[in-house]
């Protein structure tokens, strides 16, 4: 009998060990891949803790989606060469060779005739207009908390909004949202729903995560992969609002100047044919390079009863592409 029980004895602590280990490596693995941390000896979060987390995330769906579909997270950094030749003109670093004209490294290797097709056949630049609310009808909007407040209270009646508090860019597989009434990512949702315009603003609370550049490196990365799944929508990257002057003098790393160092970088990511940068920073909800503090509830977040200037700034930051499309002059 005391043979048996040591026998159960052991394969249960043997059971235990290897759950363990299997638990940590898979936590080790997510820490990296989902929750943004660069290596292990930078982990803050013990892998045990991440791997639970990550169940209650349903991570593990994410990968049997990725391993079924052959997307993956990593996926997301595509190479130049595997874009569309409109894609690939976007900057990846400062160079002689990123100021070159779209499309030169493709014109190189065609005769004069096919040269001139193919120029003419390069989209159009566009300008910001002014539209009115029937606008936002095809539109998405993906965000945090301030997306939240925008989709409660800015009075737009006829759009999609994909958003959560707290939302960051690193939480865009991962299953954080729920749309008709199922929890999934922002990622499967436009990979099933076509829209015509994408409203992308997320970033705040990133601010005390990596760097400017890390992030931007991120922030691409998805905004690439939106223009993947979504060829024919509009994509506005919308600048992150500051917060008001006393939390940013107050804050360690959810400031204005952080803020824009992140801002200035996602802004380059626009090309004014189908991906377009929009500063809030520039309505009247700021003033002097912050957010001005009767506005906010909490320094951070604007009153209901103010989301209406944002509604409105969007507004009059519209690309019509259609001459029919409904429009004020």
């Amino acid at each position: 009998m005391r043979e048996i029980n040591r026998k159960k004895y052991y394969s249960l602590l043997i059971l235990l060990v290897v759950s363990t280990v299997l638990f940590s490596v898979l936590g080790c693995y997510w820490n990296i891949r989902y929750y943004h941390t660069e290596n292990l000896y930078t982990i803050s979060t013990p892998p045990l803790a991440t791997a639970m987390r990550g169940i209650h995330d349903k991570l593990y769906m994410t990968d049997l989606f990725s391993f079924h579909s052959g997307y993956a997270v990593d996926n997301l950094s595509v190479m130049s060469s595997d874009l569309p030749a409109e894609l690939s003109e976007y900057p990846t670093e400062t160079s002689e060779e990123a100021t070159q004209p779209a499309f030169s490294g493709v014109l190189s290797g065609l005769s004069t005739a096919e040269q001139a097709v193919a120029l003419q056949e390069e989209p159009e630049v566009y300008e910001f207009t002014t539209a009115t609310d029937d606008y936002f009808a095809d539109a998405c909007f993906i965000g945090d908390s301030r997306t939240v407040g925008i989709s409660q209270y800015a009075g737009i009646e006829n759009a999609t909004f994909l958003c959560k508090t707290s939302l960051s860019i690193y939480d865009y597989e991962k299953p954080k949202i729920t749309y008709e009434d199922a929890k999934t990512s922002i990622h499967d949702v436009l990979a099933e729903k076509q829209f015509g315009k994408i409203y992308l603003m997320v970033g705040i609370n990133e601010c005390g995560t990596g760097t400017p550049e890390s992030f931007y490196e991120r922030y691409r990365d998805v905004v690439m992969d939106i223009r993947r799944l979504q060829p024919e929508a509009l994509i506005f990257i919308q600048g992150n609002l500051f917060v008001t002057q006393k939390k940013s003098n107050d804050g360690d790393s959810i400031t204005n100047e952080n803020i824009a160092a992140r801002n200035d970088l996602i802004a380059t990511l626009a090309n004014q044919k189908d991906i377009f940068y929009i500063d809030i920073n520039e309505s009247s909800l700021c003033e002097d390079g912050a957010l001005v503090s009767d506005y906010t509830w909490d320094q951070v977040h604007v009153k209901a009863q103010y989301y209406p200037i944002w509604k409105d700034f969007l507004l009059q930051h519209a690309i019509i592409t259609n001459p029919t499309t409904t429009a004020e002059t």
